[in-house]
């Protein structure tokens, strides 16, 4: 019912990259020792493969000065185009299977699901040239990707100025001469320079985006050198920590007080201290004999107003 070879279904080279890119994967993730370098293995080999593929395009773009129409499709531009279609197919199973938490939304799947369908695109219209032709903006993402594999060959500022150049000055330049020359080029199809115009947003964004993390992380306290034989923390964080240290010490001393006048109501010191008191009044009032007797011993009287005094003969005894 379907006449569909299987070479028409996957084309040899789709397959063959595919499958190749799969092995190397899982020889070089036995040399990583994080999930970070793992999830970069399979960019760091299509972005340098695709950057070398574009150069001749590219030295030829600018010695004509930007004429494109020297410029034409082959086996080995459309080959090249499916080589890339088959690493964002296969980061995309292999992320799944090995580093989802690396993959996100955005330069995940919705960028690999996008330019899978414009790589074929491009080779079914016949402009897998001008593709290959635009890979050259892979450069910047071989530097990442390198610098992600050791941090040793991380430059911010080469990563911009090649993000800059490729991604953002390149990029506005094909988008025009892609219009300009869609009548030898492209059959007066506006298809190419509207798909660039689209992306560039995209670039920009991510450009933005480098330049914030790169003020970020200039404009970022520096950790102060500890000198030998004494740790001393930075003014910034010895404050904050003596902050945090008053923070927690004011409600501590304030539970305690709380806590202090709780156990004294419960062991009721007020009430019983009520009580006895109440009790020696009753002992007084029931022995009123003994003792006036007690106090005329030691010679003490009463006074008609209830107040205690010595009597004259006390005074005499002291007196000697």
């Amino acid at each position: 019912m379907f006449d569909v070879s299987f070479e028409d279904a996957i084309p040899p080279a789709f397959l063959y990259p595919f499958l190749t890119l799969i092995v190397a994967y899982h020889v070089f993730a036995s040399l990583s020792s994080t999930v970070k370098q793992r999830s970069w293995i399979l960019t760091t080999i299509s972005s340098g493969a695709m950057s070398l593929s574009s150069l001749p395009l590219f030295l030829h773009y600018v010695i004509s000065r930007g004429d494109l129409s020297g410029i034409r499709s082959s086996l080995w531009t459309e080959g090249t185009a499916r080589f890339f279609q088959a690493y964002l197919v296969a980061d995309l199973l292999m992320g799944t299977i090995y580093y989802r938490s690396k993959v996100n939304l955005l330069t995940g799947w919705i960028h690999h699901s996008v330019y899978i369908f414009i790589v074929e695109y491009t080779c079914r219209m016949g402009w897998s040239h001008l593709f290959v032709l635009c890979a050259v903006m892979e450069v910047p993402t071989f530097l990442l990707a390198i610098a992600s594999l050791d941090a040793r060959f991380r430059s911010d500022l080469v990563f911009a100025l090649s993000f800059f150049a490729t991604r953002i000055v390149l990029h506005i330049l094909l988008c025009v001469s892609m219009l300009v020359s869609r009548h030898n080029v492209t059959n007066n199809s506006f298809g190419p320079g509207v798909l660039m115009a689209c992306i560039f947003p995209l670039h920009a964004f991510w450009f933005y985006g480098s330049l914030k993390g790169f003020v970020k992380r200039a404009e970022a306290p520096k950790p102060q050198p500890v000198k030998q034989g004494s740790v001393t923390a930075p003014p910034s964080l010895s404050g904050f920590s003596s902050l945090r240290a008053r923070s927690w010490t004011l409600p501590r001393r304030r539970g305690s007080l709380r806590q202090a006048v709780r156990a004294w109501d419960r062991l009721e010191i007020r009430k019983a201290a009520g009580r006895f008191g109440d009790v020696q009044r009753r002992l007084r009032a029931s022995f009123p004999a003994a003792r006036e007797q007690v106090y005329a011993y030691v010679g003490i009287d009463r006074s008609p107003g209830g107040e205690l005094q010595r009597t004259g003969d006390m005074k005499t005894q002291s007196s000697l």
